[in-house]
């Protein structure tokens, strides 16, 4: 007969008697670090969509299926959540951008057209909470601790790296140009009440990015 004596509300570990014998029961180290990749996607997602400041540890707990008491087995607080919510969400920025470049060819396009146009389309501007970081985070940015910035810094060269090598170059200058054209866009186009206005707004910076396709060469 098996008789549960204990249970953790930190970690689902029990303590199972059995024929006098006590068995510990609990995450692998496999199941501990999938737990821990969805608190990062959900946090990812909710700074983005709600910006820095909004960011819930109980709910953001809660949307990965896990107890607010679970939190500390992960993470060693709120600000440490957010910087890697924030370079997790870096990271599939740049990750998506390095495809875009690398498939562009198969798609009859070049690939600073296709980068563009993924990040000044409607459906960017809609869904801030799987798209990028710094255009959902640039306008509260100047508000944020020394070690946000700092990571959004790096992602702003790293962006304009990307982009002057997807445009066949390397000028860095033309590519921080082009980055501040589409975060400045996606801002007002999210920024305004009037469709009509946003989609002018994308469709007026995607053609202004594309003129820069020879200079950032």
């Amino acid at each position: 007969m098996l008789i549960i004596i204990q249970k953790l509300s930190i970690m689902p570990v029990m303590q199972i008697v059995k024929h006098g014998e006590v068995k510990k029961v609990g995450y692998s180290q496999a199941q501990k670090a999938e737990s821990r990749q969805r608190v990062l996607e959900n946090a990812s997602r909710q700074i983005r969509e709600n910006g820095i400041e909004a960011l819930g540890v109980a709910e953001c707990m809660r949307s990965a299926g896990l107890t607010h008491g679970a939190f500390y087995g992960h993470f060693s607080s709120r600000d440490a959540l957010i910087l890697e919510a924030l370079e997790h969400a870096v990271s599939q920025s740049e990750k998506r951008i390095a495809s875009l470049a690398n498939g562009a060819v198969k798609r009859g396009e070049t690939p600073l057209q296709a980068i563009a146009e993924v990040f000044l389309n409607e459906r960017h501007v809609k869904n801030p909470g799987t798209g990028c970081a710094l255009c959902a985070l640039a306008g509260e940015a100047r508000h944020a601790n020394p070690d946000v910035r700092e990571q959004l810094t790096h992602y702003v060269r790293k962006l304009a790296s990307q982009i002057a090598q997807a445009a066949a170059g390397d000028n860095e200058d033309a590519a921080l140009g082009i980055v501040a054209i589409i975060v400045g866009a996606i801002t007002l186009a999210r920024a305004v009440d009037d469709d009509k206005l946003a989609k002018s707004i994308l469709a007026a910076s995607l053609a202004l990015v594309m003129t820069q396709e020879g200079a950032a060469r």
